[in-house]
């Protein structure tokens, strides 16, 4: 027995100098020793729920917010009193159409009314009947299948009026854009944490304020306000979990963060909405979970990244013990001392960079471009989906329940096929097929084929989206991986900002939005495949290897076709770790 404890204490001494014989350069080196997936991991993984519901409901509540039903007419006030039925209503005052809904949404008959009220009530009587008509000044809603009147209804943001309902959705987005910046700069000069709770805070009260929003102004600026949060209040706690999660097993992250929590919001709140059938009521309750804010200081860590950046060590130690101890684990305390020195020491070498050295080299200039135009006209062909579900002669709540619920099987059908088949393939193929979605809803005969392929679309859509997300971490260089992501995603909101106004070109002809959705990701599925592949690669950790990736990859090599030489570019010109 004691010649057994002998053995394994020397064994865990052994164990123990080996561990701290190891280079701890960051706290990649340092978590296997504390623990990479354990107890904290699944933890942090639960914690995330609240903050995609955050995320959901702040991207898809101005959609219900400002839903207008597909049917509606002018109100004329005359005929109210004569106990009519909405069709017959329509049948005296409205010119008929050829198209759905068969009547003009924005015109009535130029008729007196009040006069044939009193002497002629016979609808069929040719008194009724005339060519000329005069635009409406207020509209009645058929709510058969949106059973509430909006902030877009009651205030008739309808005909000519209906750019108002895209511009409230882009002044969100813009809201977006200043407050990655603001936020931005708050997460990295006194932490991530801090940034988090303001913002989600600032989104809270800007939701409440929305429900006493009376006019485009007030509700436009609320909007602004709300708007601050989106993306942050989802890439902070993504960033910081990612943080303390094994390499192998990030991907898991990000399927959960938007397959399983993000989907979750999505498909509950149209039915939210829908009950709830008030739309003050409804803005007060997607405001809820933003109250997950004021306690984000006791269900999150501040990242450890942020903490030895700013070389506050002894909250890093601090941070690292916590997931020990919740982690059962019980490291050597002299490797906390090791990663400290380590750390310090390559933060002192490490490559300083900014984003003109993006653009200073031919290659990785037009990786960059590339990078950027895919990711932007991805975003719009992804939310060009989503505003047109209200252009289909379904229920918007169905409809927009069945595409979000695509968001899990195309997270896990990318996480089989995407190292196997390369991203510019599954890029190629996922867009291609929005394309080819997109088309053929101008030429199937049924609804149902119609919201089929719309589902098809939403589910690839998702699948490029994971791709996107993925892509450009991967071909960037460490030191302008985190500066060249921020861009392309800035120029992803203006993407979001501009997405709405493709659900107005239907009035211009029904078919337009998908031509236009159509034709975007034919071509961003083109551009795709002018990107370098990564899959099996180690990627870039300088600028000189950002510029020299890929050298020498033939146009029509793909993983799928070809086995990529991992040894190759281990050895030449993209020497370098695997960083995610």
């Amino acid at each position: 027995m004691k010649e057994h404890l002998k053995t394994r204490s020397y064994d865990m001494e052994l164990s123990e100098r080996t561990a701290l014989r190891q280079k701890f350069e960051s706290i990649d080196d340092i978590l296997p020793h504390v623990g990479n997936f354990g107890k904290y991991q699944l933890y942090l993984l639960l914690v995330l729920f609240p903050y995609g519901l955050i995320y959901s409901n702040l991207y898809f509540s101005t959609f219900f917010l400002t839903l207008v039903p597909q049917e509606y007419y002018c109100y004329v006030p005359e005929l109210q009193d004569l106990n009519l039925t909405a069709e017959e209503r329509i049948k005296a005052a409205i010119p008929a159409m050829d198209t759905f809904p068969y009547y003009d949404k924005c015109n009535r008959k130029d008729l007196n009314f009040r006069e044939l009220v009193q002497y002629n009530k016979n609808l069929n009587s040719s008194a009724w009947k005339t060519d000329k008509k005069v635009k409406c000044e207020k509209w009645e809603y058929n709510l058969t299948q949106v059973p509430y009147l909006t902030i877009s209804s009651e205030l008739d943001w309808v005909c000519d009026k209906e750019y108002l309902i895209s511009s409230s959705q882009a002044i969100f987005f813009c809201g977006s854009i200043l407050g990655s910046f603001i936020f931005g700069w708050i997460a990295d000069h006194k932490g991530r944490i801090p940034a988090l709770v303001i913002s989600c805070l600032v989104s809270g009260f800007g939701t409440v304020a929305t429900a006493w929003s009376n006019n485009f102004w007030t509700f436009a600026l609320c909007r602004f306000f709300t708007g601050f949060a989106f993306d942050n209040c989802i890439n902070i706690p993504l960033i910081i979990v990612v943080e303390y999660m094994a390499i192998n097993r990030r991907t898991i992250v990000f399927n959960i963060a938007f397959g399983i929590h993000f989907a979750i919001g999505s498909t509950v709140l149209p039915w939210v909405a829908y009950y709830v059938s008030d739309w003050r009521h409804f803005a007060y309750i997607v405001a809820i979970p933003m109250i997950v804010g004021l306690f984000t200081p006791w269900i999150l860590p501040e990242s450890a990244r942020w903490y030895a950046s700013t070389e506050q060590w002894e909250k890093v130690v601090e941070n690292l013990k916590n997931v020990a101890r919740i982690n059962g684990k019980n490291p050597d305390p002299r490797i906390y001392d090791a990663f400290i020195r380590n750390t310090g020491d390559i933060n002192n070498r490490v490559e300083s960079a900014t984003l003109f050295d993006l653009f200073k080299t031919p290659r990785l200039a037009r990786t960059t471009i590339l990078l950027i135009s895919f990711w932007t006209l991805l975003i719009i062909c992804f939310d060009g989906h989503v505003y047109s579900l209200k252009l289909l002669r379904s229920s918007v709540f169905v409809s927009f329940t069945l595409a979000s619920a695509t968001e899990l099987p195309a997270g896990l059908l990318v996480t089989l096929i995407l190292d196997r088949w390369g991203r510019r393939f599954c890029g190629f193929l996922t867009l291609g097929a929005i394309g080819a979605c997109s088309f053929a809803e101008l030429y199937l005969p049924s609804t149902q084929a119609k919201l089929s392929s719309s589902i098809v679309a939403r589910f690839s859509a998702n699948m490029a989206a994971n791709i996107g997300l993925q892509y450009a971490t991967e071909l960037l260089p460490t030191p302008v991986r985190a500066q060249g992501v921020a861009l392309v995603h800035l120029f992803g909101i203006l993407a979001h900002a501009v997405a709405p106004y493709i659900t107005d070109l239907a009035s211009v002809w029904p078919g337009l939005p998908m031509i236009f959705v159509g034709v975007l990701a034919l071509g961003s599925s083109l551009l795709v495949l002018f990107l370098p592949e990564t899959a099996g690669r180690e990627l870039p950790q300088t600028l000189q290897q950002g510029e020299d990736f890929s050298k020498g990859d033939h146009f029509w090599s793909f993983p799928c076709c070809n086995k990529i030489d991992v040894d190759r570019h281990r050895n030449g010109n993209n020497n370098c770790t695997i960083e995610r």
